[in-house]
């Protein structure tokens, strides 16, 4: 079951987030079952064994509306496209796949689970290898927008230690800006990463530095579930003159009477859409999604005729042990060996063959001629078969 960006608001997908400790508790619940939140989406995947209406009822309690419920092909489709960043708000994102794989990780997968996850997984890491997504990605589109709104040697500051905002100062410092500060809540790994190249400061000088009007551009792309930077229009004069925020939820919040513009999330979709379709072909690709999901349908269903498979023969074992032994003891009882062998071969087949000739009976008894008919062609074509 679905729910994504794409059908339901931010506000609709945060109401229908669980909780870890939640999701412990409700992984109790079933024998199977993967959760994968991010802060575009939340879906859980099921065994097809298990009832998922008790699932659907409480994320409507929730979140007042029910998800999208996808069987079989449609499901493997949607998680190859999530796996492969082409269903993401931002193409080519490159933390959905780890958060899948972290889902996986966490969840309680059956067999029929484990054979889609680790195929989805394998096919998502070799579709971003064969095709150049990082080109397309949002962080690619997002220095380029900067830089498209700035000159080098504009004074950018950015908020965030994440894969966008450590992407972003990546881009900037690559194409030759020299006037780049930092701000995070931590700062080793940035400091290891970017060293004396970028000015790095902690979270305590945040509202400083923002209403210090030394920054041409302001970046915010945090992780917070609460505005990090509010302002008002007063300030308006000391802020810098392109303020963007991409953090989910919003990290900057207005007072006043909206004089001051913030470049949020929504307002980038459509440019970054219109970024993807002028520099790659990665969408005409959907044919090969499509393939891969056929071939993951394929790999579950003989998966499934496997299982079938062993429990008939563990059946069929029990009987010809049970025969064996009937027949050894017979064979120490001193009875003839032909005769002893045409017994044991004559109660096998019948043993075996019992349930199945018996509906036979029961079929033709209830004047069911096609389902007679149907069987006795299906068993005839084995038996052929086993003669070839």
């Amino acid at each position: 079951m679905v729910m994504t960006y794409r059908d339901y608001d931010l506000n609709t997908l945060a109401k229908a987030y669980f909780t870890n400790d939640e999701l412990t508790k409700l992984y109790k619940s079933y024998n199977s079952l993967i959760a994968l939140e991010t802060c575009n989406r939340v879906e859980f995947y099921l065994d097809g064994n298990e009832d998922d209406d008790a699932l659907i009822e409480l994320i409507h309690e929730r979140a007042g509306v029910r998800p999208k419920v996808l069987y079989d092909l449609d499901a493997i489709k949607h998680l190859l496209m999530v796996v492969t960043g082409l269903d993401s708000m931002f193409l080519g994102e490159r933390e959905i796949l780890s958060q899948v794989k972290k889902a996986y990780s966490a969840g309680k997968p059956s067999p029929r689970l484990k054979i889609l996850f680790e195929s989805a997984i394998r096919f998502g890491e070799g579709f971003r290898r064969r095709h150049s997504l990082y080109d397309i990605s949002f962080v690619k589109f997002l220095a380029d927008y900067v830089m498209r709104n700035t000159g080098k040697d504009s004074n950018i500051l950015v908020v965030g230690g994440g894969e966008v905002a450590r992407g972003v100062v990546r881009e900037l410092l690559r194409s030759g800006y020299r006037s780049v500060t930092v701000i995070n809540r931590t700062t080793d790994k940035l400091k290891y990463e970017f060293g004396n190249s970028i000015r790095l400061l902690g979270l305590e000088s945040l509202m400083s530095e923002v209403m210090s009007g030394r920054y041409d551009v302001l970046v915010v792309a945090v992780s917070v579930q609460s505005p990090l930077i509010n302002l008002s229009d007063s300030t308006n004069n000391s802020l810098p003159r392109l303020i963007i925020d991409v953090s989910t939820p919003s990290a900057v919040n207005i007072h006043g009477n909206g004089h001051i513009k913030v470049i949020r999330l929504e307002d980038l979709r459509e440019p970054y859409l219109n970024y993807v379709n002028g520099r790659s072909k990665v969408m005409s690709e959907l044919p090969e999604i499509d393939n891969e999901a056929e071939r993951i349908m394929k790999l579950i269903m003989r998966s499934d005729a496997s299982e079938a498979i062993k429990d008939v023969m563990r059946f069929i074992e029990e009987i010809r042990e049970e025969e064996v032994r009937e027949a050894l003891n017979a064979l120490r009882s001193g009875e003839d060996v032909e005769t002893v062998i045409n017994a044991m071969s004559r109660s096998l087949i019948k043993k075996i063959m019992h349930n199945y000739l018996e509906n036979m009976r029961r079929f033709a008894e209830a004047g069911n001629e096609d389902a007679v008919v149907r069987m006795r062609t299906y068993l005839m074509e084995v038996l052929r078969n086993n003669e070839n």
